[in-house]
């Protein structure tokens, strides 16, 4: 679905927004979302999609919070809601003006399986973010002294290439790179073997960073649960919309000085009964 800034209507966006959860997580319903957002009547959703509700002062914060917003869309959905429930024309006027302050956020762009070639090494999404970090000026042994660990200046060259070849980077005339899209993912179905063989290298670097940086520079925790399969499905939804959550947070941070990974496992470690 499109970003809550490409939306007119926040009935629309309402809409939208349950369907997409539909086909993502078989379980949603309008209950369970009622349930998230502490909201009494099941049937409010539904009521305020079809027009035959409007939202009030009280309701807002719990959709917000059912639909997990960011800040930045908590206040862009709010907005949206005033401008679509307003009768005065004045008023009309200063919501418009305050959505155009809010448009054009993040974009996030889905990069096609079949190019192997940028999830074939790990560091190729680091040299991505580094490259429009720092002044290297074409200095590719202090690029490659920066990423830990180590890279030879022939690994990143040959990465800077890559990624402006595949058009992950574009170049100004003053020789400063820059990303063609400030957001990228893989998609959430797909299983390429470069895509596993990258997640497979950052949970091994993972390990190695409980050692080897403070607590005050990583942050690295675990949990171990009992479940049901219902249950899973509902942690992998929240882990989806926290995914998005952070890729907003990251695409409205300023001053940018350094690049990280953030690695989420949720894996079983015992059979099911009779397995």
């Amino acid at each position: 679905m499109e970003r809550i800034e490409h939306y007119d209507d926040y009935r629309r966006f309402l809409h939208d927004w349950f369907e997409d959860r539909k086909v993502r997580f078989k379980f949603f319903s309008n209950r369970y979302f009622c349930q998230k957002a502490e909201i009494k009547s099941p049937s409010l959703f539904t009521e305020v999609v079809k027009g035959h509700r409007n939202l009030t002062d009280q309701t807002i914060p719990k959709f917000i919070k059912g639909l997990g917003l960011t800040d930045s869309d908590a206040a862009f959905f709010k907005i949206l809601v005033h401008l679509n429930q307003t009768q005065d024309p004045k008023e009309r006027e200063l919501y418009m003006a305050e959505l155009r302050k809010f448009r054009d956020k993040v974009v996030k762009e889905v990069i096609p399986a079949e190019h192997y070639e940028y999830y074939s090494r790990w560091y190729h999404p680091v040299v991505r973010e580094l490259a429009c970090l720092v002044d290297w000026h074409d200095d590719y042994e202090k690029l490659a002294s920066m990423v830990e660990p180590k890279l030879r200046v022939r690994e990143v060259k040959d990465s800077i290439a890559m990624l402006v070849r595949l058009g992950f980077l574009t170049r100004d005339e003053h020789g400063a790179y820059h990303q063609s899209a400030p957001s990228i993912s893989s998609g959430n179905h797909i299983h390429a073997a470069g895509i596993r063989n990258l997640n497979r290298h950052f949970a091994e670097m993972a390990s190695d960073a409980i050692e080897k940086y403070t607590p005050k520079e990583r942050h690295i925790s675990s949990m171990t649960l009992g479940i049901s399969a219902d249950a899973y499905r509902r942690i992998e939804q929240e882990i989806e919309e926290f995914r998005d959550r952070i890729r907003r947070i990251v695409f409205e941070d300023h001053g940018s000085d350094r690049v990280y990974t953030l690695n989420l496992h949720l894996f079983p470690l015992t059979q099911k009964p009779g397995e």
